[in-house]
Parts: structure tokens; C-alpha cells; sequence
């Protein structure tokens, strides 16, 4: 199974996680981590790639996809560096712009779906997820 792990400002991945398992219930193998004001992303970064490292080995080399929120960010920076740091001793994908349907989608088809799958229904949904309600509905 695929572990999950989330990295965003503030306290979005953690909020994120908490909405899905309101929603879905609990997901094994899934961390959250946040880059508040006055943070290190060095310090970031060594946390991520310890995150991977753990993940990794939790999922039995199945591999990590991680989620974070801004393109070219902080903690997208962080993560950037530490996957290189970490080359390829570990499996790991990175896709950024995470909301909430695509967490859904990915943390109810880790078990049935490869990483490389995974990553691929994260840039599928997410921008399918994204709508004008007054475009879908009357009001």
C-alpha cells in the first residue's frame, strides 16, 4: 500500500487529513506536516525526508506520494530538496495543488493502486474538482 504524506502552510495538511477521515474514516500509513511563520525549511526539509525514509518502509517499498499545496512554496521548496538528498533510495512522487477531493481520491485507492496511478488520478481530479456552482446549478 502507497503511504501518504502531506506538507503544506499552516495547518492545511493537517485540516485536510482531519476532513477526510470526517468523511471516510482513518488512513494507515498518512502524515501531516505544516510550515508555520518563523519555521526553518531546512528544518522542514531534514523532517520530510525523515518522513519519506519512515514511509517508505512502512508501505514495504510500495512508496510515498506527497501532497503539498503551492507550487514553487516553501515547504514544495523543502520537499524538492529533500527528495533530491534522498535520489533513489526511496520510491516518492510529488504533486502539488492538494484539495480535498483529491486526498479522498488517493486515500481510498492506496490499496488497489500503484504510485505512479495514484499521482496520475491526483492531476486528473484535481483539476476536475474545481467548479463554478451558478455553472452547475440554478439559484
Amino acid at each position: 500500500m502507497v503511504a501518504l504524506l502531506l506538507v503544506t502552510h499552516g495547518d492545511l495538511a493537517k485540516s485536510l487529513v482531519s476532513s477526510a477521515a470526517l468523511i471516510m474514516g482513518t488512513t494507515p500509513l498518512i502524515e501531516s506536516y505544516g510550515l508555520y511563520h518563523g519555521d526553518s525549511v531546512d528544518d522542514l526539509k531534514d523532517t520530510v525526508k525523515e518522513a519519506v525514509e519512515k514511509l517508505d518502509k512502512e508501505s514495504n517499498g510500495s512508496g510515498v506520494l506527497i501532497l503539498t499545496d503551492l507550487f514553487g512554496g516553501s515547504p514544495y521548496n523543502a520537499i524538492a530538496r529533500g527528495l533530491y538528498e534522498l535520489k533513489d533510495t526511496v520510491k516518492a512522487e510529488c504533486v502539488t495543488g492538494v484539495n480535498l477531493p483529491m486526498l479522498l481520491e488517493v486515500a481510498t485507492s492506496v490499496s488497489y493502486k500503484d504510485l505512479e496511478e495514484l499521482k496520475n488520478s491526483c492531476l486528473e481530479i484535481g483539476p476536475k474538482s474545481i467548479l463554478s456552482l451558478k455553472d452547475k446549478i440554478q439559484y
